[in-house]
């Protein structure tokens, strides 16, 4: 008798749609979306099929960083609700099938937190150590040159004690020390706080930064490029790889399938490889920033990052996506201000339809774009909000409707609602057939039903052109799902090579396409501008 195969975990071939919560809705009237309004939108995620949700931080913070300063990791700002409020979350997503993600700031704190307030008491507090002192240079400045990622210098001068703190971020964000065994203990009972309070796993922030060179080298090659902050001596260093291991244990102690997803800074597939650990025991999904930092529509550059993350990482899941807080919406950065729908078309049944994990970022289902310049000019500072953010663009209000404030909110919306609400929100996305929205539920639908897509290898094809990537899914019986997407504005005409259609096609064949009523032609296929076609095969 066969013993049955041991299912993958769920997070091995999941969507989970990144939340941004002072965004998404508010259920109070204040202008900032919070964790009831999540819960209020639950329906909604999970009529379009996504499998979890990762929520950016909601946690009390002084909001230098919005959010990504925490003073206290086992709570919940006030603007966001309560803990009843989490708990209801949690309980209600899981009624629905949907996992919910906390997004772990293990790099830094709030220099309101009060682990930090102990450790600038005094150079003898007990958790001095947990963040990173150095005495002052011999000329009294600065012990090293080095750069903050937010600019200036990554040291801050604590005159009560005389040393100077570390932050890679802004002064307001001091480093944790991870070399700390108390450090490292409070951490991990952070994580396993949220992991009872029924959280699915965590997003990691800022992986790569948790360790330093305690040689203190100066940077010979200050401010040489956009990765300011990516050094060698503060980034990526060996100790970081047994730190992850050491949260990971605590990950894998819980039942259910837990998860680690990671934000790292990686140059190559080699380095990507490296972050899933030697044994696959560090993080379970690093995204693939070398995917979603492609900076423009070009097949050739698309398949190149494809066929490396599906092929050179040993069998581990790859981690797909292109929009977060921090990242400019592929709406807006792919399109060509004619053909923005067609193109969001073609990032999403690539990243839909590849093996592996596919991360969505709130309002992507219906080509929300970013803010625009004149509407940023709109921003409410003051008593909610001090400063711009040149990230503002990205993190505007979802948009539910067409109404005053596009459903979000019945206040005074933090950010300014997009004024292009009036025709691209929700109701209107979903009362429309032919719209983005169903484009991606129906994605989503086949990557669940098709087994191929669900779990099926990848098989890398050539086009035969080079404005068209092509490639397969296959299950272990043979049958699979062949993905053609012209990343061109003219019609590419193709000689797939790799790729035997041995004559046996179904009427149903075309699953997906961009052009209603697009015949299943594997032998002699023309794409149209943009086009985008996905047809299902017995053979090849």
């Amino acid at each position: 008798m066969k013993t049955a195969a041991k299912a993958q975990p769920w997070w091995t071939h999941a969507v989970i749609y990144e939340i941004y919560p002072r965004s998404f809705q508010d259920s109070n009237g204040d202008g900032i979306g919070d964790l009831n309004g999540v819960t209020q939108r639950l329906d909604y995620l999970k009529e379009l099929g996504v499998d979890a949700i990762w929520l950016t931080p909601f946690f009390p913070s002084p909001n230098a960083d919005f959010g990504y300063d925490v003073s206290d990791y086992t709570a919940v700002a006030r603007e966001y609700g309560t803990m009843a409020d989490w708990d209801r979350l949690t309980r209600e997503a899981r009624k629905r099938g949907i996992r919910v993600m906390v997004d772990l700031v293990l790099n830094h704190s709030s220099d309101q937190h009060p682990w930090f307030k102990e450790a600038r008491s005094s150079r003898n507090n007990p958790k001095r150590d947990w963040y990173v002192w150095h005495d002052p240079a011999p000329n009294g400045g600065p012990p090293t040159n080095w750069e903050s990622i937010f600019g200036g210098s990554t040291w801050e001068y604590d005159k009560p004690t005389g040393q100077y703190y570390y932050h890679v971020f802004l002064k307001e964000q001091p480093d944790l020390n991870w070399a700390s065994p108390g450090l490292q203990k409070a951490m991990h009972d952070v994580a396993r706080f949220w992991l009872r309070h029924g959280a699915s796993g965590f997003r990691l922030d800022a992986t790569p930064y948790l360790f330093e060179d305690t040689n203190w080298p100066q940077d010979p090659d200050v401010k040489s490029g956009a990765s300011v902050g990516l050094k060698p001596y503060n980034s990526n260093l060996p100790a970081t790889r047994a730190a992850l291991r050491g949260l990971r244990k605590v990950v894998d102690s819980f039942h259910g399938d837990r998860v680690l997803l990671g934000e790292n800074a990686i140059s190559s597939i080699a380095d990507l490889r490296r972050v899933y650990g030697a044994k696959g025991d560090e993080i379970n999904l690093p995204m693939d920033f070398l995917y979603k930092d492609v900076a423009s529509l070009n097949a050739s550059t698309f398949k190149a990052r494809i066929d490396e993350a599906e092929l050179k990482l040993d069998g581990f899941p790859p981690v797909f996506h292109f929009s977060n807080h921090d990242t400019p919406r592929q709406w807006s950065r792919f399109g060509d201000g004619l053909h923005n729908d067609q193109i969001a078309r073609i990032t999403s049944a690539m990243t839909l339809t590849l093996r592996g994990t596919a991360l969505m970022y709130y309002g992507e289902e219906i080509g929300m774009p970013d803010l625009a310049p004149e509407e940023l000019r709109d921003i409410p500072l003051g008593a909610k909000r001090k400063v711009a953010d040149n990230r503002d663009p990205e993190r505007s209000p979802m948009q539910w409707s067409a109404g005053k404030v596009a459903g979000f909110t019945s206040g005074d919306p933090w950010l300014p609602v997009g004024r292009s609400a009036a025709k691209v929100n929700v109701a209107n996305a979903q009362a429309d057939q032919g719209s983005l929205y169903h484009w991606y539920a129906r994605l989503l639908q086949l990557r669940k039903t098709n087994a191929a897509l669900r779990d099926g290898a990848y098989v890398p094809l050539e086009s035969g052109n080079d404005q068209v990537v092509a490639y397969a899914r296959r299950d272990t019986g043979g049958k699979g799902v062949l993905v053609l997407l012209n990343m061109s504005n003219q019609a590419q005409t193709l000689a797939i090579e790799g790729f035997k259609p041995g004559g046996v096609l179904a009427p149903g064949a075309v699953l997906m396409s961009s052009l209603p009523g697009a015949a299943a032609d594997l032998r002699h296929p023309v794409l149209e501008p943009f086009g985008v076609r996905l047809v299902a095969f017995k053979g090849g």
